[in-house]
């Protein structure tokens, strides 16, 4: 029977037993409400029975009772770390959406980050769970402060790989379970693996942009991968401005199912991604899309588009991971700004325009893509990766450390960046 029909329509019926395909050791720790726990089963079977990788739930209320620490967001990651330094877990999913002021199916952890953009008291840092330490060495509670709690912060090393998928319902997991499933065997075989679509709509971002293909994704990708669209630079065919980067035309981009990988490079609102002419694609054009069964990973540095804990819900990213049997697998985007984050600004801005000078947050992308396929790994780990190869930098840098913090994967952590086609 094929594994797709086998897995995908079963998920009422299957056990999640402690002790069963969650047994002490798994790979997977997957953290969830006690009100989703049971409509995870299919993906923890999934996970366990076909793709070899062992899966142990624990719900919030579990740890609770099990774990100290001064709040919930403190008992997961000590939850974590046991897992990861004990249990040799190497992927870590937190399934479920958050919340402002740690609410939600699985709460986020609130950092704090004063830089040359402002203060920002409530970005959204996953990473956090990760960690070996408490974010708090001054003990005031407010969590990641790059001064005052410098010493009790530490960043990914590449070992472990954490996403969030930010779910809400039964409905919400069975829809994305089945994305998962289709996405592990049923994956598009006409090069749809192969190509890489990237969209600017910021003439300031083209060099940088382009910088990252040629110094970095370019030595995982052929040249004959990529599909560039900038605004004015190239459209979507020969005959410049015959198309728009506007939203029906994405629509039509993510139906062709032609492409696995896409980066978006512009503006964007907690609700769309904004394009030419200020036309904005949202949640009412995620439900004219009809790509089943290709569903493509993507990056994005636009403001907001990550924005999983707002109290308005769903944010475009969370519209395109919901929507059932279409839209997107895994997505990393920015909580907030998104901004460009670098060491010396006022010299490298100039060198970001004239020349290409990547920033903390289009580098983190380049990165992704490059371990990621280049490496084999999962999207978890291809990011985690990449903000390890930028530790050093959030450890001298305000700036820095924001970008490491306010970026996160949204999607499960475990799929490849780039699909063995040979093993399906």
């Amino acid at each position: 029977m094929n594994r797709f029909l086998k897995f995908g329509v079963v998920a009422s019926t299957l056990c999640v037993a402690q002790g069963h395909v969650m047994a002490k050791g798994a790979d997977i720790l997957l953290v969830t409400s006690p009100e989703l726990e049971a409509s995870w089963s299919a993906y923890v079977k999934w996970k366990g029975e076909v793709m070899g990788k062992p899966t142990k739930v624990m719900t919030t209320a579990q740890i609770e009772e099990a774990y100290d620490g001064v709040d919930l967001q403190e008992k997961i990651r000590v939850c974590v770390r046991e897992h990861i330094d004990k249990m040799g877990t190497q992927w870590v999913v937190l399934g479920g959406d958050s919340e402002p002021n740690g609410g939600g199916v699985v709460p986020d952890r609130d950092t704090v980050h004063e830089t040359r953009w402002g203060k920002n008291s409530d970005i959204a840092t996953d990473i956090y769970y990760l960690s070996a330490t408490s974010w708090d060495a001054d003990g005031d509670g407010i969590y990641g402060e790059f001064k005052d709690d410098k010493e009790a912060i530490s960043y990914p090393d590449g070992s472990v790989g954490i996403g969030r998928i930010p779910v809400r319902t039964a409905e919400e997991v069975k829809a994305y379970t089945e994305k998962v499933v289709a996405y592990e065997s049923v994956y598009p075989k006409d090069g749809f693996r192969d190509r890489i679509v990237f969209t600017c709509t910021v003439p300031s971002a083209y060099a940088k942009v382009v910088r990252s293909w040629d110094d970095h994704i370019s030595n995982a990708l052929p040249a004959e991968a990529r599909y560039q669209y900038f605004l004015d630079a190239k459209h979507w065919d020969e005959e410049a401005g015959k198309y728009a980067l506007i939203p029906k035309n994405w629509v039509s981009m993510f139906n062709a199912k032609r492409y696995g990988k896409v980066h978006l490079h512009g503006h964007g609102l907690h609700g769309c991604w904004v394009l030419d002419g200020h036309k904005q694609f949202t949640k009412d054009h995620v439900e004219q899309l009809g790509n089943k069964g290709a569903y493509p990973v993507i990056t994005t540095v636009s403001c907001f588009t990550g924005h999983f804990d707002s109290a308005e819900d769903p944010c475009i990213s969370e519209s395109m991971l919901r929507a059932p049997s279409a839209g997107a697998i895994a997505i990393v985007a920015p909580c907030r700004e998104g901004k460009p984050h670098f060491m010396n600004p006022k010299i490298d801005f100039p060198l970001m325009v004239k020349e290409g000078k990547m920033d903390g947050t289009t580098s983190t992308m380049a990165f992704f893509w490059e371990l990621g396929i280049g490496g084999k790994l999962s999207t978890g780990e291809a990011l985690m990766k990449s903000k390890a190869s930028m530790s050093e930098k959030a450890k001298q840098s305000a700036m820095y450390h924001m970008c490491l913090s306010e970026i996160n994967l949204l999607g499960d952590p475990t799929i490849a960046v780039h699909p063995k086609l040979s093993d399906q």
